[in-house]
C-alpha cells in the first residue's frame, strides 16, 4: 500500500477491539473481561478471513505489472490530496496508464465516507452519503500499483484536466505514474479484480473463493494455477485462556462461544470491503462485543487490520491470558510448511508428525503453505510496542487422526497458526496490528521472503497537476505535492 494514505482501515483508522452497543443489545460486563475478550478478538484477526463469489461481471487476473512490481500493493488517494478535484461527480473521473507509448484506462474505485465512516451497503440498502455521488475531501480513489506504468509523453496530456500520480518503490527504485482525469466522458476499464455475492457471502477472484457461515470462515477454495480446487479449511480455532488472580476463576472461550454476523460490505472492481460484528459468550449470562472487524479483499491478497485498546493492564484482574487463533486445514497433503526456524524446503505436509515436526517451536510473524509453482503466505504485522511485548509462537500440526470438532473431517492436515502468551502483561494502550494473506501465483524458493520486505517497505505516492494542460485548465499553485 502507498505511503500518505492513512492507512488500510476503510473507515480511516484501525477498529477498535471494544464494547459496541450497535444493533446487538448491550448486556452489562465486569471490569477486566474485555482484555480477554480482547484477547480473542486479536485472535480472530490472526485467522483466515471470511467469503464466497459474484455473478457480476466477469473477473479477471491482475497484471502483467508495468514499472513496479507489486501485485500485492493498492494505493489509496484521500480526495484531499488531489489538489482541487473535491466537489467532482464522480462519473467525470477516469484513470488511465500509459504503456508502450500510448493511455490505456484501467481500473479503479471511489469509495465514498460520511466523515471517516465508510458508506456501506447494509441489509441490501446503501447508507445514505452526505454527498452521494460526489468526491468529498475524505473519500478514498483506490487503484492496483500493478496498473501504473510510464510518464506521459512531454505536449500530450491525458484530458484538459486532472492530477498526475506517481508513484515510488523504494526497495527498487523503480517509479510509475497513472493519471486521475475529469472528464464529460472520461476513460473507462470494464476490467474487475474481485466480486461479491453478499446472499452466500462469497468473495471472488481469479485466485480464490473464500466464503463464510455467519462471518466465520468455512470455505477457501484455491485457484492459484487458473483451475478452483476443492475447499481446503475444515475449521477455524479462535482459544483464549485466562486465569484471574489467586486461581479464583479459570475461563476458556473457544469459536464456538462467538455470536458473529455481516454487518455491511462494499464492492468495487478493486477490492471487496467486508464489516462484520463478533460477540462473545464468556459464562455467567455474561456478553460482550469483541469488536467490529473489516477485512478487504483484493485481486491476490486479503487485509484484515485491527487494533487492541486497554484502558488499563489485564493484570490487574488476571494472572495468565493465552490466545490462539489458526485454522484446520485439509486435503494439503504435498504442500510443505515454511516459517522461521524451518530449514528449506519445509516441513512435509503428510498427515504425520515426525520428530522434527513434534520438536518444532517457532516465533515468528509469518508462515508459508508451498508446492512447485504455488504458495500461500500468512504474515502478521504489529506496532512496535506491541512486537516488542506480545512475541508470537507459530503453531503447526500435521495429524490426519486428529479430532477437533467441530470440523467437517477428522485430521488437521494440517492445523497452522498463531498463539500469544503473556497477553495479560500488556500495559494500557492502544496497540495496532494487521494480518496479511497473500496468493503467491509462480511461486519460488525465496520469493516469500521478497514479499516480507515489501511490507516492511510500503510504497509512496506523490499528486502533482501535470505541467502539459493547458493553461487556462490548471490552478495557480501547481506545485507537486509533499510525500
Amino acid at each position: 500500500m502507498a505511503r500518505n494514505a492513512r492507512g488500510t482501515d476503510p473507515d480511516g483508522h484501525h477498529e477498535r477491539m471494544s464494547a459496541s452497543t450497535e444493533r446487538w443489545p448491550r448486556r452489562p460486563a465486569r471490569a477486566g473481561r474485555g482484555a480477554l475478550v480482547a484477547a480473542l478478538a486479536m485472535s480472530c484477526v490472526l485467522a483466515f478471513a471470511p467469503h464466497r463469489a459474484s455473478s457480476t461481471p466477469p473477473i479477471v487476473p491482475l497484471g502483467p505489472c508495468g514499472p513496479i512490481q507489486r501485485k500485492h500493493d493498492a494505493v489509496e488517494l484521500r480526495g484531499m490530496r488531489l489538489r482541487r478535484l473535491v466537489g467532482t461527480p464522480l462519473e467525470r473521473l477516469g484513470m488511465i496508464a500509459w504503456r508502450d507509448g500510448r493511455p490505456e484506462p484501467i481500473p479503479f474505485q471511489v469509495d465514498e465516507r460520511i466523515a471517516s465512516h465508510l458508506v456501506m451497503s447494509v441489509d441490501g440498502t446503501l447508507e445514505e452519503d452526505d454527498t452521494p455521488g460526489i468526491l468529498d475531501e475524505d473519500d478514498t480513489v483506490v487503484f492496483m500499483a500493478c496498473d501504473a506504468g510510464q510518464r506521459a509523453p512531454s505536449g500530450t496530456p491525458p484530458a484538459a484536466e486532472g492530477r498526475e500520480i506517481r508513484i515510488d518503490d523504494a526497495r527498487t527504485g523503480a517509479t510509475a505514474w497513472v493519471y486521475l482525469v475529469v472528464s464529460d466522458a472520461p476513460p473507462h476499464s470494464d476490467r474487475r479484480y474481485v466480486s461479491y455475492d453478499p446472499a452466500q457471502d462469497i468473495v471472488a477472484t481469479s485466485r480464490w473463493r473464500i466464503g463464510c457461515v455467519e462471518a466465520l470462515p468455512s470455505y477457501f477454495s484455491l485457484a492459484l494455477s487458473g483451475v478452483p480446487g476443492p475447499n481446503i479449511v475444515d475449521g477455524l480455532r479462535l482459544r483464549a485462556d485466562a486465569v484471574l488472580r489467586g486461581n479464583l476463576v479459570r475461563w476458556s472461550i473457544s469459536e464456538r462461544d462467538g455470536r458473529n454476523g455481516l454487518v455491511g460490505w462494499r464492492e468495487g472492481p478493486i477490492r471487496v470491503i467486508r464489516r462484520s460484528r463478533h460477540e462473545v459468550e464468556i459464562g455467567l449470562g455474561i456478553h460482550l462485543t469483541a469488536g467490529i472487524l473489516h477485512s478487504l479483499f483484493y485481486a491476490e491478497h486479503v487485509l484484515a487490520p485491527g487494533s487492541l485498546k486497554l484502558p488499563f493492564s489485564p493484570s490487574v484482574f488476571f494472572r495468565e491470558i493465552t490466545a490462539v487463533g489458526g485454522v484446520d486445514l485439509q486435503g494439503l497433503e504435498g504442500w510443505r510448511y515454511l516459517a522461521p526456524g524451518v530449514a528449506p524446503p519445509g516441513l512435509a505436509i503428510d498427515g504425520r508428525m515426525d520428530g522434527t515436526e513434534q520438536g518444532y517451536a517457532g516465533r515468528g510473524r509469518w508462515f508459508a503453505l508451498t508446492r512447485p509453482s504455488e504458495a500461500l503466505l500468512v504474515a502478521v504485522t504489529m506496532s512496535p510496542e506491541l512486537e516488542r511485548l506480545l512475541p508470537l509462537d507459530l503453531v503447526y500440526l500435521d495429524e490426519a487422526t486428529r479430532t477437533a470438532p467441530p470440523e467437517l473431517v477428522p485430521g488437521s492436515v494440517p492445523f497452522v497458526g498463531l498463539r500469544a502468551r503473556a497477553v495479560e502483561r500488556l500495559p494500557a494502550g492502544r496497540y495496532r496490528f494487521q494480518l496479511r494473506i497473500l496468493a503467491l501465483p509462480g511461486w519460488e524458493p525465496g520469493a516469500e521472503a521478497l514479499r516480507l520486505r515489501e511490507m516492511d517497505m510500503p510504497l509512496s505516492a506523490t499528486v502533482s497537476i501535470p505541467r502539459d494542460f493547458p493553461a487556462r485548465s490548471r490552478p495557480r499553485d501547481d506545485r507537486p505535492e509533499s510525500p
